[in-house]
């Protein structure tokens, strides 16, 4: 009979690798600079506040020509501030609400 002590031990060992790469990983640089942009955009529409909408659109056409926005992402919050641009604030702001919550327990950290 195997010794209990040794096989736990054993899968410990090929277990903590596994662990340490799927949890408690930092966001990258690029994603918190992203979430930056979008709490922005956030804050923007929740206070009906144009010409800080249109601010925030800027630095998201640049982090999409940049290459630092996916273009998933960059298609949702394109939706969102087109909402907003038609003074659909209610309607962006719900839609800003649904992004983030995509985003579970990594808050709005994306790619």
């Amino acid at each position: 009979m195997r010794n209990p002590c040794r096989v736990c031990s054993c899968l410990l060992v090929l277990l903590i690798p596994v662990a340490a790469a799927g949890c408690g990983s930092e966001p990258s640089q690029r994603e918190v600079q992203n979430a930056r942009a979008f709490e922005a955009l956030l804050t923007a529409v929740s206070l009906r506040h144009a010409k800080e909408l249109e601010n925030d659109a800027r630095v998201i056409e640049d982090r999409h020509a940049a290459g630092a926005l996916s273009e998933e992402s960059y298609r949702q919050l394109s939706q969102i501030v087109s909402a907003a641009r038609a003074k659909d604030w209610a309607g962006a702001e719900k839609q800003a609400y649904q992004f983030r919550a995509q985003f579970g327990d990594r808050g709005a950290f994306f790619k």
